[in-house]
């Protein structure tokens, strides 16, 4: 019993040594990082070594296949969106990592959690993956004091590079024959440039999180890249791409309260011109000219700002559709105007044949009577006298009837007040029926068939490749 308990403490005491001298022989270097010393390598805060005959134009050695260059870009926000130059601007984290077998480290580092943090500037030291981007425009670095980025290397002999970035890139896939209903996708596409998909593969993973968005004229979603796209068809050999799709469908509301309502407010005031009595020339015509010129001011204004476009835009075509509106209301008010002066033409030219007319049997009944008295005066003096006397009463009396309008006259005018009414009656049912049906064939053109038409020919397009 006494021989045991004395035991226990000897094991403890054992136990002990034992753990202490495997923690001293674990912080002691490597054979290899001391190896590396030896013969003249690269030290880097005394994390690892780069071995003398180390190049940094060659690829890292691998176990047989392509070197794997792994992607995390956590994406914070889609920062500014150009539509007029087609581009964009990302900010992100841009970090890459990949393995590098030829370094030795040192295992008798403090490696924490697997890896330790050394200056990024030691980046220029290592063989960097030769990654380019497509359509790239430039890529920023912030700086505040020093560049904001970090450099991590790990016990498993991989390296770890991050930083902040503002990335431009080129959106060739933008559109705007729908502006302002259009849709987007751009793509942000990393490739090597000079090793193709037998010596390195691309792989990684995105983060995007909309609560951090900014407001912008679009809305914004990413997504992974198509099939098709992780693969770049070079001129001898394919490579590997890794990246994401963006897309962008631009936000309508704006566009509705600023140019939609405001228009069609103005094609529905012009319909107010056919309840406008057509006689009221200046109030109808003021209306109208008016309203025309509101609407072409508002299609330059608009157009100055639409971004350049191969095709007529939907905004072009809903303007254009407003102005012919109106202008057709002030053509429907010329026929009637139109029709007036050729009424009133006709009129005075048969006020002219009647005054004519008149003057002619004027002019002959003055020539008999003046025979008829020279008659009277041969004949004797008191006969003179009476036939005198009457003349002028019977004068007086045609004198005194009341002017009537012919009935073929009146009947003419009722003809043009008809007209008149029928004309701006058939107008004011024609005109809402126009626009109304205007409508439905817009929003459905651009609404349905267009973006259908764009989903079949984007599957076509994948099928293809």
């Amino acid at each position: 019993m006494m021989r045991s308990r004395m035991l226990i403490p000897s094991i403890l005491v054992v136990m002990f040594m034992g753990k202490t001298l495997q923690d001293r022989n674990e912080r002691l270097p490597n054979g290899k990082y001391l190896d590396c010393i030896e013969k003249g390598g690269k030290v880097v805060s005394h994390v690892f070594c780069l071995p003398p005959c180390y190049r940094k134009d060659v690829l890292p050695p691998t176990d047989g296949g392509p070197l794997l260059v792994y992607f995390k870009l956590p994406v914070s926000e889609i920062s500014e969106i150009d539509d007029h130059k087609s581009i964009l601007t990302i900010r992100l984290n841009y970090k890459l990592r990949w393995p590098e077998s030829r370094m030795a480290v040192n295992e008798s580092a403090d490696w924490g959690q697997g890896e330790i943090n050394i200056s990024p500037d030691n980046i220029d030291l290592f063989w960097t993956p030769d990654v380019i981007i497509h359509d790239l425009v430039s890529f920023n670095k912030p700086e505040i004091l020093n560049q904001v980025g970090a450099l991590e290397i790990f016990k498993n002999k991989k390296v770890y590079y991050k930083v902040r970035s503002d990335i431009t890139i080129v959106c060739k896939a933008m559109e705007f024959g729908q502006f302002p209903l259009d849709k987007h996708k751009c793509y942000l596409m990393l490739t090597s440039f000079g090793y193709d998909s037998l010596h390195m593969n691309l792989a990684g993973k995105f983060s995007y999180q909309k609560e951090n968005q900014r407001t912008l004229s679009f809305n914004v979603d990413i997504n992974k890249l198509p099939k098709y796209k992780t693969v770049f068809a070079g001129s001898s050999s394919n490579y590997s791409v890794y990246g994401f799709e963006i897309r962008l469908s631009r936000s309508l509301g704006p566009f509705i309260l600023s140019i939609y309502l405001p228009s069609a407010m103005f094609v529905m005031m012009s319909w107010v011109s056919f309840f406008v009595p057509p006689d009221i020339v200046p109030a109808r015509i003021v209306l109208l000219v008016t309203l025309c010129l509101v609407l072409i001011n508002m299609f330059n204004f608009t157009t100055a700002r639409i971004p350049v476009s191969n095709a007529v835009t939907a905004m072009e075509v809903w303007l254009l559709a407003c102005m012919l509106l109106v202008f057709l209301s002030l053509v429907e008010y010329t026929v009637i105007l139109r029709k007036i002066v050729n009424h009133n033409r006709a009129l005075e030219r048969y006020k002219k044949d009647m005054s004519r007319q008149k003057s002619s049997e004027l002019l002959n009944g003055q020539q008999s009577s003046t025979a008829f008295l020279l008659q009277v005066e041969d004949g004797g003096g008191e006969t003179q006298t009476q036939v005198t006397e009457l003349l002028p009463k019977e004068c007086r009396k045609r004198c005194k009837k009341p002017k009537t309008k012919p009935k073929s006259q009146n009947r003419v005018e009722a003809n043009l007040n008809l007209f008149k009414l029928n004309l701006d009656r058939g107008a004011t049912y024609l005109f809402p029926f126009l626009f109304l049906l205007f409508n439905c064939f817009y929003w459905t053109v651009y609404l349905v068939i267009m973006p259908r038409y764009q989903k079949d020919h984007l599957m076509e397009q994948e099928e293809t490749n």
